[in-house]
């Protein structure tokens, strides 16, 4: 029934009724245009955003790499200075020294004799 009486109403041509369709043609088109430029600005700015967000991502990533590797440098660095430490402590032994001057060096106290078994 709505199919036949769809075919019973006929649109006036009349002029007032073109500008009204024309009116409404033309909003039409320019509200389009408005929402086209709306999202187009909105896409650049996500896109803006986006790339911010991305770099921020990859310099965090280096920065980080970089903290790691520090990190390590002073492990070995503290580790170093620990054993120089001890050297040190074993350098003020009189007894330690002595020892390491007649192996490095091949001292002898008076009247010893050095056999070299290499």
């Amino acid at each position: 029934m709505k199919g036949q009486s769809d075919s019973k109403i006929s649109q006036l041509n009349t002029p007032y009724a073109r500008k009204v369709s024309n009116e409404k043609t033309y909003n039409r088109h320019v509200h389009k245009r408005r929402c086209q430029r709306i999202i187009a600005v909105f896409l650049v700015i996500f896109l803006i955003f986006g790339i911010q967000i991305f770099q921020s991502k990859r310099t965090l990533a280096d920065i980080n790499g970089n903290i790691r590797q520090a990190q390590s440098q002073l492990t070995k660095q503290k580790q170093k200075n620990r054993q120089l430490e001890r050297q040190i402590k074993l350098l003020h032994n009189p007894e330690y020294i002595q020892q390491v001057i007649r192996a490095k060096y091949n001292y002898s106290k008076k009247g010893e004799t050095i056999y070299n078994l290499n």
